[in-house]
């Protein structure tokens, strides 16, 4: 079963210095996937908090987009991996309001 994902990039230029920066928005699928034990380990020794990975089905949906939101989350993307095939996962860490990092 497929969840929808929705990538989130800013659109640079789009705003002046005080600004909230313009967002470009595009849904794909994915599926969900728990992020492992040691990965979570290393992370938070790292100061990071990974809580989910996302898979896409085709790695060129990536477009090295900051930000996503997921089921009505906003999240930080940690790290991109391609994996076997064409599939690419993306681990997540939530983010507090709509600060674009």
């Amino acid at each position: 079963r497929a969840d929808t994902l929705i990538l989130i990039a800013e659109n640079p230029g789009a705003h002046g210095i005080f600004d909230q920066p313009e967002e470009i928005r595009r849904t794909v699928y994915c599926r969900e996937r728990s992020v492992g034990q040691t990965e979570v380990y290393q992370a938070k020794a790292a100061g990071l908090n990974p809580e989910l990975k996302l898979i896409l089905s085709h790695h060129f949906e990536y477009q090295q987009e900051k930000l996503c939101e997921y089921k009505g989350t906003r999240y930080r993307i940690l790290r991109s991996y391609i994996n076997e095939g064409d599939e690419i996962e993306l681990t997540v860490q939530r983010v507090e309001g709509n600060a674009y990092v």
